[in-house]
Order: C-alpha cells, then sequence, then structure tokens
C-alpha cells in the first residue's frame, strides 16, 4: 500500500503524529511524517488480541530505502524476553492502570534491538543522547501507543534526494529475540508481589488471554511512504 508521509515542520513529532490509517486485519491506526532528518511513527490500537501480541512477542519495524537492499534495517521494540513471558502470565492486562503492566512497559522503554549492515545490536533507549527513540504505553482507556523516530543517517538516506521508503510493520505471533540476554534489567523476573488479585494474565485460563490466544489479528502492514519534503 501506498502512504503519503507528512512534514514534520513546524510542529513537535510527540504531539502531531496522528494516526490517520488503520490496518482493517490486526485493528492498528498508523501515522507517519519525516523532516530532513527523521522519520517519525505513531502506532496506536485498542484491540485487546492485537495488544496481546505486540506485548508478548515484539514489533518488527523494517525498513526498506531506495535502492538499496531489502529490509535491510529494521527496529525490534518492544524486545520481549523469557523474563516478560513469564511477567505477562502474572499481569492482568485487563487493567490497563496496573502496578504490573507499568512496570512492563517501564522495561519495555529501557532498550530495543536495531539491525544495520553490521547486524542485530542493543540499543540503549535511557540515554539521553540515543539517536533512536522508541517508546511505549497504554492509557487508561486501554489504547496502546508506540512511537518511534529514526535518524534518516542510519539509513544511509539522504531525505532531500530520496523519494520512497518501504516499510513493514510486522507482529508475527512469536519473539525472534527469547534467545537474547538482556543487558538492562527487567526487574520482573519473580519475587514482585504479583501474584495475589492480577493472576489472569496473557494466554492464562479465563478473560483477557484464553478469549483473544489465537493469530486472527497478527500485524503485517506493507508500506510503500513517500516522503515529504519542506515547501
Amino acid at each position: 500500500m501506498s502512504y503519503e508521509s507528512k512534514w514534520n515542520a513546524p510542529f513537535s513529532y510527540v504531539d502531531e503524529v496522528k494516526p490517520d490509517q488503520q490496518d482493517q486485519k490486526s485493528r492498528l491506526r498508523y501515522g507517519i511524517i519525516n523532516d530532513d532528518q527523521y522519520v517519525y511513527i505513531t502506532l496506536k490500537t485498542k484491540d485487546p488480541s492485537t495488544i496481546q501480541n505486540i506485548l508478548s512477542s515484539g514489533m518488527k519495524i523494517a525498513f526498506s530505502p531506495d535502492g538499496q537492499k531489502k529490509e535491510a534495517y529494521s527496529l525490534l521494540f518492544p524486545v520481549v524476553m523469557k523474563e516478560d513471558r513469564k511477567a505477562l502470565k502474572r499481569i492482568d492486562t485487563d487493567l490497563p492502570n496496573s502496578l504490573g503492566l507499568d512496570l512492563l512497559l517501564d522495561s519495555y522503554n529501557k532498550e530495543a534491538v536495531w539491525k544495520d549492515r553490521k547486524g542485530e545490536h542493543f540499543i540503549n533507549l535511557v540515554e539521553p543522547d540515543g539517536s533512536i527513540k522508541s517508546h511505549i504505553s497504554m492509557d487508561r482507556n486501554g489504547e496502546l501507543t508506540e512511537q518511534i523516530a529514526i535518524p534518516f543517517s542510519l539509513m544511509g538516506v539522504n531525505a532531500k534526494e530520496t523519494a520512497m521508503l518501504g516499510l513493514n510493520i510486522k507482529v508475527d505471533g512469536q519473539s525472534s529475540q527469547s534467545g537474547f540476554s538482556p543487558r538492562i534489567g527487567i526487574g520482573l523476573g519473580g519475587g514482585m508481589g504479583m501474584g495475589g488479585g492480577m493472576g489472569v494474565g496473557i494466554g492464562s485460563g479465563g478473560g483477557y488471554g484464553s478469549r483473544y490466544n489465537n493469530n486472527e489479528r497478527n500485524v503485517d502492514i506493507r508500506l510503500e511512504v513517500q516522503l515529504a519534503r519542506a515547501n
């Protein structure tokens, strides 16, 4: 599908990337803007099954700049570790303001996996000077939001000369990163007192997990993004 990006200036990305398209299968809404330096992506959904898949498997966004190898660059965020999946079984995600979910999302916002020509490597999202920005959150209405900013320079792209950027947003229902060892502590490995009253977690019997434990909402959105230019 083709998508026409909008120019970032004069507003700021956090406030103004409004999702203006929706994937009908996953009910994931998306919006993309850019300037000369960055491409900014905002993803939002209230669909319980899509939220389940994102939180339990992670989301991969792959980039295919014009004239370069297909999906030569990608960002995996959130990065779902074995510890995360254990924690998810103890968290009731029907409670979007629950302490357990807040802790999990906070751990997700610490790191991501960036793939470039040198291979995959962890990037620290906590350091303020990090060039890649990525953040996931859930509001009290149960809407999940993921915001991403990627510098064109990391993809060898001159935005003033490049017209198109291939983009694949994917959640395949299985984490490819289960073998990774997190370098930033997850903090949810056990003993956090989340067992009582919050035991109905994703994939467990009853409630949220069992109703939506299927692959019908897997995300696979392929876009040809026409980059915006300054007027």
